[in-house]
């Protein structure tokens, strides 16, 4: 780090002595490439220009990979120094003990392929039913969910992105907008995304005990002696690349059913969704249990949907690194 310093200003005080013409002085043009020069480990990317404005309709999102913009700013990555709390049980699983990261964004290596995110983030589990179980209570929410599968897909060897962004608080309306905006900024970073997870529960009409209790039926199932959230893909029909899409939803499906037939549930095709679909190549959405199942038996599903996705997408080429 010293010697990388060094040359730092070594390189500042030679630049500042020749003529201007040899390299852009501006703010951005000189600390970007001392930042190019000194620091090749690090990525210099540009930054995302897109209007934020919320359209009326959340599903009214752009479906095409986001261009790059001239305007530029350096990202340092530093390493995986954003880790929630996690402990490990006796038999080596990981569960969780907080949710809550340092920032909205925690990558685990320096070449991610994988993005999970969350839509609707403040979607909670039958524990945690504040808000008709909506509630920033990332513990108990999706959130950790995702927070768990990101730490079984590392440890499977895959570099992964988890954004805690919230996209649907303080506003529910327009939060697909607002994610779309989340992978076209990660992409924009990072060339090597390209599966995208967006990561929910489902929900239901709770009216009463009996009600909760035949959902939490319906939704869970025992593996290897634990209660566990069942999941399934869901396929928006609106968006440009639906035979795509559902064909990976139902291939990864049968890939399932195979090694938990329990475990998983059809595909659910939604005629008025895009959910963002045709951004990436690989483009899932996934409903992890849901508002009447616990958030343990949710967090509990994460190492069997790593395991899945993991060796579905070893066998289609497409490898971790």
């Amino acid at each position: 780090m010293y010697n990388k310093f060094a040359k730092v200003v070594s390189i500042a005080i030679l630049l500042f002595t020749i003529p201007n013409n040899t390299l852009a002085l501006n703010k951005d043009g000189l600390f970007t490439n001392l930042i190019r020069y000194s620091y090749p480990e690090v990525k210099v990317i540009e930054k995302d220009d897109t209007d934020t404005k919320d359209k009326q309709n959340e599903d009214q999102t752009t479906t095409s990979k986001e261009t790059k913009t001239s305007k530029q700013f350096v990202n340092v990555y530093v390493g995986e120094d954003n880790i929630p709390t996690a402990k490990k049980s006796d038999n080596n699983d990981i569960s969780l003990e907080s949710a809550v990261y340092s920032s909205n964004l925690r990558v685990t290596n320096n070449k991610p392929q994988i993005l999970i995110y969350h839509s609707h983030s403040c979607e909670t589990y039958s524990d945690s039913p504040k808000g008709n179980y909506h509630s920033e209570d990332k513990d108990r929410s999706v959130m950790s969910v995702g927070c768990l599968l990101t730490n079984q897909l590392s440890n499977l060897g895959w570099g992964v992105i988890h954004s805690t962004t919230y996209h649907d608080s303080p506003s529910y309306n327009n939060s697909y907008k607002r994610s779309s905006q989340t992978i076209k900024s990660v992409m924009n970073q990072y060339d090597d995304v390209d599966i995208t997870i967006d990561l929910h529960r489902d929900g239901l009409n709770i009216s009463n005990e009996t009600v909760k209790n035949n959902i939490h039926n319906k939704y869970t199932t025992t593996i290897n002696g634990e209660r566990v959230a069942k999941f399934f893909f869901v396929v928006g029909a609106r968006n440009d690349d639906v035979t795509k899409v559902k064909k990976l939803a139902d291939s990864l499906t049968q890939y399932a059913k195979k090694k938990y037939p329990d475990l998983i549930m059809p595909v659910v095709m939604k005629p008025y969704g895009r959910f963002n679909q045709s951004i990436c190549d690989n483009a899932l959405l996934v409903e992890v249990g849901s508002n009447g199942t616990t958030s343990a038996e949710a967090q509990a599903s994460a190492k069997y949907l790593a395991e899945i996705l993991d060796g579905y997408f070893k066998e289609q080429d497409i490898k971790n690194n």
